[in-house]
C-alpha cells in the first residue's frame, strides 16, 4: 500500500505537465497487467497450498517483484517515459541510492517495495488464532518483534550496503588515469546575444579546454551548421550542441560534434522521441482537446500534433568520440542522449556495454511552465542511479537545467541555470574516464 500511494502521489505531482489522455491510457493499460497478475497468482496459491496462511505469505512476498516489473515495463513501453515515477526513484536523493550499483533503478524499487510490503505485514498481521486467547497474544507480540527487528535490519543493513557502494565507486573514479577538462552551458529561456557573447568570451580566455558542451537550441531556435562550425573555430577546442538538422528531406534533433577547425567530427540524432510534441502517429487526426490546447498555448502549434510536417525522424543510437592532448593522441568514447532519452536506463546499459565512458544529456526544459524544480529533483535523482549502477559520469547542460557532472559516487557537481544576476551558468571542471 505504501508504494502505491507513492506512486500515486508521484503521479499527481507531475499531473499537470502529463495530463494527456492517450499517454496516460498507453501506461495505465501496461500497468493493468499487475492487478491482473496478482489474482491469477492468489488463486494458484490458493489451490497450491492447503494453508491460507503460507498462501499469504507467498503472495506478499511476490508483490515486490511484481509490481518491479510491471512499474518497469511500463516505464519502457508506454508513450510517456515514466522511471522518474517509479518507487525507486525517490531514493536518488537518500542514503540508500549506493544500492543502484547493484542493479540499477530496478534494485531500488525493489527495495521501497519490499520495505513496504514488510510494513504492511507488520501492521496487518495473518489471523494466527482467536484473539482473546494468551497464546494468540504471545504469538502476535512475537511475530510483531520479530517483523520489526527484522525491519530494522534490513534498513540498516541496506544503508551500510549502500555506503560501501558509494565509496567503492569514489575511489574507482578518483583513481582513473584519464580525464577531460570541460566547460558546461546551461542558460534559462531569456539568453540574449549580448549574455551569448560574454559566454563565448568567457570560454576563449585563459586555460584551454578539451571539450565544451551547448545546452538543447541555445537561443530558442535552430541555427544552421555554419553558424555553429563558425562558433566552433572561435572556441578553437572540441565542442558539441543539440540542434534540429535536415538532411534528405528529413528532420532530426542532433548532437553535432565540431573539432576546433569547426569540422564536423561526428552526428547522433535522436533515438527516443516525444509523443507529440516530435512526432504523432495518427496522421492527420488530432483530439479535440489539443486544438484546445494549441489555442491556448500557442507556443506548442508546432508540435508534431498540429502540424505533421514538423515531425522528426527517428535516428539511430550510437556512440560518438573526441580525440584530443598533445597530437590529438587520446581518445574517449561517449553518448549524447538528448532531452527526455536520459529517462531510459535500458539505453545506458546497452551504451555502457557498447564501450561508453561518459554520457552528456543536453536538454531543454521551454515546455514547462510549472513545477520545474519538482521535475529537476526527479530527473536528477534518476541521473545519480544510472552513473551509481553504471559506474559512469554523466554531464548535464540545459536550457532551464542545471550545468555540471554527476560522478559515478552519486555526487553532484552542479551549477544553476541563472547565477549572480545572469540568464546562464557555466561549469568548469574535468571528468575522468
Amino acid at each position: 500500500m505504501g508504494a502505491v500511494l507513492f506512486r500515486l502521489i508521484f503521479f499527481l505531482g507531475t499531473v499537470y505537465f502529463t495530463l494527456e489522455p492517450i499517454l496516460w491510457i498507453s501506461s495505465l493499460l501496461i500497468f493493468l497487467g499487475l492487478p491482473i497478475a496478482i489474482f491469477i497468482l492468489k488463486r494458484g496459491l490458493a489451490r497450491a497450498f492447503y494453508s491460507s496462511l503460507i498462501a499469504q505469505y507467498s503472495l506478499l512476498f511476490s508483490f515486490p517483484f511484481l509490481w518491479t516489473f510491471f512499474d518497469h515495463l511500463e516505464a519502457d513501453y508506454s508513450l510517456l517515459p515514466t522511471s522518474i515515477m517509479t518507487a525507486g526513484n525517490a531514493f536518488g536523493s537518500s542514503p540508500f541510492v549506493g544500492l543502484a550499483g547493484f542493479g540499477g533503478l530496478i534494485s531500488l524499487t525493489f527495495f521501497a517495495t519490499l520495505i513496504n510490503a514488510l510494513i504492511v505485514f507488520l501492521i496487518f498481521p495473518p489471523e494466527v488464532g482467536p484473539p482473546w486467547t494468551e497464546k494468540t497474544k504471545s504469538l502476535n507480540f512475537k511475530f510483531f518483534a520479530l517483523y520489526s527487528f527484522l525491519i530494522i535490519v534490513l534498513v540498516f543493513s541496506a544503508w551500510r550496503i549502500s555506503e560501501f557502494q558509494l565509496q567503492k565507486n569514489a575511489v574507482v573514479y578518483d583513481n582513473l588515469e584519464n580525464s577531460l577538462k570541460i566547460a558546461v552551458l546551461s542558460t534559462n529561456e531569456k539568453l540574449n546575444v549580448q549574455s551569448f557573447n560574454e559566454i563565448q568570451n568567457k570560454l576563449t580566455e585563459g586555460e584551454k579546454f578539451d571539450l565544451i558542451v551547448f545546452p538543447e537550441n541555445i537561443l530558442g531556435k535552430s541555427f544552421r551548421i555554419d553558424f555553429h562550425q563558425s562558433l566552433a573555430k572561435k572556441l578553437n577546442t572540441n565542442f558539441i550542441a543539440a540542434f534540429n538538422t535536415f538532411r534528405d528531406g528529413k528532420k532530426y534533433d542532433s548532437s553535432v560534434l565540431f573539432n576546433e577547425k569547426g569540422e564536423i567530427i561526428d552526428v547522433s540524432d535522436k533515438n527516443r522521441l516525444t509523443f507529440a510534441g516530435e512526432y504523432w502517429p495518427f496522421g492527420g487526426w488530432t483530439p479535440f482537446y489539443m486544438k484546445w490546447l494549441g489555442k491556448a498555448n500557442p507556443n506548442i502549434q508546432n508540435y508534431a500534433v498540429f502540424d505533421v510536417q514538423n515531425s522528426y525522424s527517428r535516428g539511430e543510437r550510437k556512440i560518438m568520440a573526441i580525440k584530443y592532448g598533445d597530437g590529438d593522441k587520446k581518445t574517449v568514447k561517449f553518448a549524447s542522449l538528448i532531452c527526455l532519452e536520459i529517462h531510459y536506463p535500458g539505453d545506458l546499459k546497452k551504451l555502457k556495454k557498447e564501450g561508453v565512458q561518459f554520457v552528456i544529456n543536453p536538454t531543454s526544459n521551454r515546455w514547462l511552465d510549472r513545477g520545474l524544480k519538482h521535475f529537476l529533483y526527479l530527473t536528477n535523482n534518476l541521473r545519480k542511479i544510472e552513473a551509481i549502477w553504471l559506474k559512469t559520469p554523466i554531464i548535464s547542460s540545459g536550457v532551464r537545467d542545471f550545468a555540471g557532472i554527476i560522478r559515478p559516487d552519486g555526487k553532484a557537481d552542479l551549477v544553476n541555470f541563472e547565477s549572480k544576476n545572469k540568464n546562464y551558468g557555466l561549469f568548469v571542471g574535468e571528468i575522468r574516464y
